[in-house]
């Protein structure tokens, strides 16, 4: 249609690092049993490959019938999944272009998988997830947050990103 933005999206960018790393993140999650792995990442798959078109994955997600697969966990694990392999695109891109370190940007929106009620694991991570804001990190190894390494969009619930830090510019 004319008059409607579009961003044109590079396939080659999912690599076999980016398909492995899929693979991984699925087995991590807990409702997908093992009968529906090929089908979740194959709808992943196409999800990250069509620009991170996360309906396509939500979509097939609610109709595999997963027992007790609510229509807002198909939406957390169609977000979760393309950030993931969108985080790992970036990292893979950055370094190409020699671009070693990232600035953290925290959106201001809670990094919480709940925000209505968040555990204390919400609390924790949106709290540490706030105080690394403006913090700069290796993009290589990620920032050290809440005991552990990561990267900006990559935990569940989270919503930050990164700015790369080129030298020379301020």
């Amino acid at each position: 249609m004319p008059g409607i933005p579009t961003v044109k999206f590079d396939a080659s960018m999912v690599t076999e690092a980016v398909k492995a790393d899929l693979k991984q993140n699925i087995l991590l999650l807990g409702d997908i049993d093992k009968n529906h792995f090929d089908q979740v990442y194959d709808a992943a798959l196409r999800s990250i490959t069509a620009g991170r078109d996360l309906h396509v994955l939500y979509s097939a997600l609610v109709q595999m019938n997963i027992g007790g697969m609510t229509k807002r966990r198909a939406e957390d694990i169609a977000r979760l999944l393309n950030n993931k392999a969108t985080a790992l695109m970036q990292r893979t891109r950055q370094a190409a272009v020699g671009i070693t370190q990232a600035k953290w940007l925290y959106s201001g929106a809670p990094c919480k998988i709940n925000p209505k009620a968040p555990s204390d694991q919400d609390k924790r991570q949106d709290a540490a997830h706030r105080a690394a804001n403006g913090k700069i990190f290796e993009i290589s190894k990620g920032m050290f947050l809440d005991g552990k390494r990561t990267w900006p969009g990559v935990e569940p619930g989270c919503r930050c990103a990164s700015m790369p830090v080129v030298a020379g510019f301020s």
